[in-house]
């Protein structure tokens, strides 16, 4: 492909595996990263460094000069933070942001990440949610979030007429996660035996797959059109039963109704405010998914990218190997010995050593 392109957030979760998508079409990749983050995710990679905040529109700016397109993955992703305003003021500003430096630097393409928090979730647990709905509700911050700059990125592409696709990833599951983002969560905790299922279904999407459609939006899918990126829905109870038999864990699963789930989850707000603790299951995430349905239709983008998803077992087994190799999780020898890492995760050049290996342009 030989483009410049330039990744906002990409020392994250589903950064790192955009850019390693990247990396195998040849393109020359610039990475927006906070100064003092976490490069782990992009150790050893051909990559060169911009460092800076999303709100702070002339680093931006210098990041995308001279680049042909940009991938933009940078957001606050937390469902417990002390104020919505830490979640949801970075978003809106980080877009305004973005398509004036998009408008500056001339930009062919803006890959717009959004979320499947923007489509929202249904009561209904045979209906498919498609790309033209929308999140009505304010339960979780990053849904606010995700929401109005979702929108906010609508009118400013249209606006200042610069060529925008805009994908909406499931929860992401599996490698490059190194702070165990709120998604893969739900399965790291029933790998160490804590994890706790309640009445309702999600979508997932292997990390790997939405890298991969993340690099492929900058030549597939047609402008203007937003594309649901999910692989498949299941029930939550389902998707922590197969987490816990692949990790030889038993799951537990709440038998209670949406009320008590929602009551339960105050009380561990309650005691994640008196310790500092970051709580498995708030309020948000209660009225958001207990008794509530994630199921979305992903036609469209099987179809405009001509593509095939990892199945969920094939995902989570990806998860158990990736959280085993970084140690966040502990499972008995037999079982690990079925779970070892890829060559290239024991093989990369530690994060400290980015300095001989990768150009960097300090803000």
């Amino acid at each position: 492909m030989n483009s410049k392109i330039l990744v906002t957030g990409a020392n994250g979760h589903l950064g790192a595996n955009t850019i390693r998508s990247l990396l195998k079409r040849n393109c020359n990749v610039n990475v927006f990263v906070r100064e003092n983050s976490d490069l782990r995710g992009l150790s050893g990679l051909p990559v060169t460094y911009y460092f800076g905040d999303i709100r702070d529109r002339e680093a931006l700016t210098k990041a995308a000069m001279g680049c042909d397109a940009i991938i933009h993955h940078a957001a606050v992703y937390k469902v417990w933070a002390k104020t919505p305003a830490d979640v949801i003021e970075p978003a809106i500003e980080g877009t305004r942001n973005l398509f004036s430096a998009a408008v500056i630097a001339g930009i062919k393409r803006v890959v717009y990440t959004s979320s499947i928090y923007a489509i929202g979730v249904s009561k209904d647990p045979k209906y498919l949610l498609t790309e033209k709905d929308w999140n009505d509700q304010d339960n979780v911050s990053y849904g606010i979030a995700k929401t109005q700059s979702e929108r906010l990125a609508w009118e400013l592409a249209e606006k200042n007429r610069i060529p925008m696709i805009v994908l909406c990833p499931a929860a992401i599951y599996g490698r490059y996660d190194y702070k165990v983002t709120p998604s893969n969560r739900l399965l790291v905790d029933v790998f160490k035996g804590i994890g706790m299922t309640v009445k309702g279904a999600l979508s997932f999407v292997d990390a790997r797959d939405a890298g991969e459609l993340h690099a492929m939006a900058l030549m597939h899918g047609r402008v203007g059109e937003r594309y649901i990126v999910a692989a498949g829905g299941y029930e939550i109870r389902a998707i922590g039963k197969l987490a816990g038999k692949l990790s030889g864990k038993r799951v537990l699963s709440a038998p209670f109704g949406r009320s008590v789930n929602i009551a339960t989850a105050r009380v561990m707000e309650l005691i994640a405010k008196l310790t500092g603790w970051d709580p498995p299951f708030t309020v948000g995430l209660a009225k958001e998914y207990s008794h509530r349905y994630a199921l979305f239709d992903n036609s469209k983008i099987v179809k405009d990218f001509n593509y095939s998803f990892y199945t969920l077992e094939d995902t989570i087994r990806d998860a158990i190997k990736w959280f085993s190799f970084i140690r966040k999780i502990r499972l008995n020898k037999k079982i690990m010995s079925q779970f070892q890492p890829e060559p290239e995760w024991t093989n990369t050049t530690p994060a400290t050593d980015i300095n001989k290996e990768s150009t960097l342009v300090m803000k």
